[in-house]
Parts: structure tokens; sequence; C-alpha cells
């Protein structure tokens, strides 16, 4: 066999590998439909991140966030999805911090969770994690019948909005 006929096969044998990868992914290309992933199923992970964080509970959003426009929030999570191609999600966290933490460090927790739990399990972008401190969460001191010191039920404080 010759260098000729050698090249020629080589040659063949490229073009027949580019045609198979080329005609599996024109079968990829024509695949049809969307997935849409509802506000509701993200507000379930965006809670679920919430409750992972250390010394932070849901709080009810004030009068002023529920007079704004948009869907009102439950369990202190609100979802905004933009985008009509590639959605891009905002969320908007409403909670109680615990009394002795340090605020910006648990709100900082807060934001990385939700970030990360959301877009781990639905492949959207996350615009914006915002986070309202709506109170402190103090932890009430009760005496037990035999006179000892416990931390029972919480209190929470906020402002009235």
């Amino acid at each position: 066999m010759n260098t000729n006929d050698q090249m020629e096969n080589e040659t063949t044998y490229e073009q027949d590998n580019l045609e198979i990868e080329t005609q599996v992914s024109v079968d990829e290309a024509n695949l049809e439909g969307r997935i849409r992933i509802s506000e509701d199923v993200i507000a379930q992970l965006a809670i679920k991140a919430l409750f992972s964080v250390d010394g932070v509970a849901p709080a009810t959003p004030g009068l002023m966030a529920n007079l704004r426009m948009g869907r009102k929030a439950a369990n202190g999570v609100r979802i905004t999805i933009t985008g009509t191609d590639t959605p891009e999600i905002q969320v908007d966290t409403y909670i109680s911090v615990k009394y002795g933490l340090r605020i910006p460090d648990v709100c900082w927790d807060v934001q990385e969770a939700i970030k990360d739990q959301v877009e781990r399990f639905t492949g959207y972008a996350v615009k914006a994690v915002n986070v309202y401190v709506q109170g402190i969460t103090f932890a009430e001191k009760k005496l037990s019948p035999d006179g000892e010191e416990t931390e029972e039920e919480e209190s929470t404080a906020s402002p009235n909005l």
C-alpha cells in the first residue's frame, strides 16, 4: 500500500467519525420543549437552605414588604423569576437572627446557602439573594421545678412595620 492510499483511508475514516459526531449533535439539537421549575419549588429549596443556617428563623415580612407588587412571601421567602430563555432568580428572605450572633456574618451564610442550594438543584442562575433582618430572637430563661434555669422558649423582638 502506498502513502497516498493510506492518507486516503485515514481521511475517509476521519470523515466518517465527523459525520457520526455531527449526526449525534444534530439529533440533540432537534429536541423540542422547555423545562420550567415552579416558583413554589424554588421557594421550598430556599426555605430548606434557610433552615440549614444556625441561629436563623424565617420571619414574616413587614407591612411595607407586603404592599409591594409581586407574590407574597411564604415562610420568610419570596421568589422572583426573570428572563425567558435563561431564567434568573431573585430571592428575598425575611429572617430573625438569634441574639448574640453577628448579623452580617449570619446574613452572608444565608445568602451563600440559598444561592448554592437553588443553583445546584435547578441549574438556574441566582441573580440576587436579598436578606431582610426583621427581628432578633431571644431565648427566655425559665426556672424548672427543681430550681434550675433552662432555655426553653424563644421570643422575638421585631419592629412593627
